[in-house]
């Protein structure tokens, strides 16, 4: 016990100028996607920002995987957009809070040991059907508009594709927005704009129970949402954190992180938030940026929060084929670079079952029934070999 808060006191002693910098640029490179995943989660764009901000407070705190960025995902905004286009706020931050609960029970249950049973063919099909999903979520935003939209999207991918190559230290996606806004405002150029489709306002939130009198949804229905999401989050963090473990080089306690992510999401839905899991690309960044300690992402928390106050004017001016190049980069890069090896190397089972995880997330557009099917299939395969 000792010597577990000593571990926890050291996460936060140590480059404070440093990890205070590293927090910041976070925060900026954060801002987009939170922007972005709140058009696909059906939420307003300053509820996703305001939520950034809580997760990456509250798991500064209460997570175990040090430097890991957690927020509003691709894969939790999947799912939850199927909540907001049938029910109001009010059943989605009832959902999200019995999300939080289950995350805390997987915890309990060794979740850490129970990830490890997902065949890896059934993890890249995951990754690769949420690639597509989120990709294909993104060209409404682009195709069937007129020439301007063309323009900017080719535009936006050269910004995004040339600023890497000349500095890292600013987020490529941050500078797509600063600079196309700038000259969309000053050209009134004839886009579709943030504020076209979302009111841009900020609400305090108010921490509180949902009251759930004026919808016709049952305990099992929100109990059912909240699984899916939990287990969407829980496969995505725990990726995520075996990720981190092998950059580091150090190990990560996934049981007590998949508590931590639930008392965050927990405390998100009391607030009625959005909820969020680990991002792959944010926690490489992190840690390539030189942060160490617990600070970085504590600032990122905050500094996106004031963000929220600040950019309120700004954040309806930004031309939504934008954020839709973005995230359709986001989405190419989310694909798994493991699905080549299969077919070079004849794995020809294993791309059958990548293939079936796939397809079955895709039709149903339910990511926990295709990981779920796609490792039974694998095992029962498997006992049948063995028979």
């Amino acid at each position: 016990m000792a010597n577990g808060w000593l571990h926890y006191r050291q996460s936060w002693l140590g480059a404070y100028y440093q990890n205070f910098i590293i927090g910041l640029l976070l925060a900026l490179s954060l801002l987009p996607g939170a922007i972005a995943f709140s058009f696909i989660a059906g939420v307003s764009p300053t509820t996703s920002m305001i939520s950034t901000s809580m997760m990456m407070i509250y798991i500064s705190f209460f997570g175990a995987r040090t430097l890991m960025v957690s927020a509003p995902s691709s894969g939790v905004s999947l799912v939850v957009v199927f909540i907001t286009a049938a029910y109001s706020m009010e059943v989605l931050a009832a959902t999200i809070i019995v999300m939080g609960i289950f995350q805390i029970l997987l915890g309990y249950c060794n979740v850490a040991k129970a990830i490890t049973w997902i065949p890896l063919p059934v993890v890249i099909g995951f990754m690769n059907a949420l690639s597509y999903l989120l990709f294909v979520s993104q060209l409404k935003h682009i195709l069937g508009h007129n020439i301007w939209t063309y323009g900017y999207a080719v535009l936006s991918f050269l910004i995004i594709w040339l600023i890497p190559r000349v500095t890292k230290r600013i987020p490529a996606p941050l500078v797509s927005i600063v600079i196309l806004s700038m000259i969309a405002f000053l050209t009134h150029a004839k886009l579709q704009y943030v504020h076209d489709l979302a009111q841009i306002h900020v609400k305090i939130p108010v921490w509180r129970l949902p009251d759930l009198s004026g919808d016709t949804i049952s305990f099992f229905q929100i109990a059912f949402w909240g699984a899916m999401l939990a287990i969407v989050a829980t496969i995505q963090t725990s990726l995520t954190a075996q990720m981190m473990d092998q950059v580091t080089g150090t190990k990560s306690d996934k049981n007590k992180e998949s508590r931590g992510q639930g008392v965050s999401n927990l405390l998100i839905g009391m607030f009625g938030g959005l909820a969020g899991s680990a991002l792959v690309g944010q926690s490489k960044l992190n840690y390539k940026l030189g942060a160490t300690t617990r600070l970085s992402t504590l600032i990122t928390g905050v500094m996106m929060g004031l963000f929220v106050f600040v950019l309120e004017p700004i954040v309806g001016q930004i031309p939504m084929v934008v954020l839709a190049t973005i995230l359709i980069v986001v989405a190419l890069n989310a694909f798994d670079r493991n699905t080549k090896q299969l077919i070079v190397q004849r794995r020809y089972f294993d791309f059958t079952l990548m293939a079936l995880t796939f397809c079955l997330i895709v039709i149903s557009k339910n990511l926990a029934l295709g990981v779920l099917v796609g490792t039974a299939c694998y095992y029962l395969f498997k006992g049948v070999g063995r028979s």
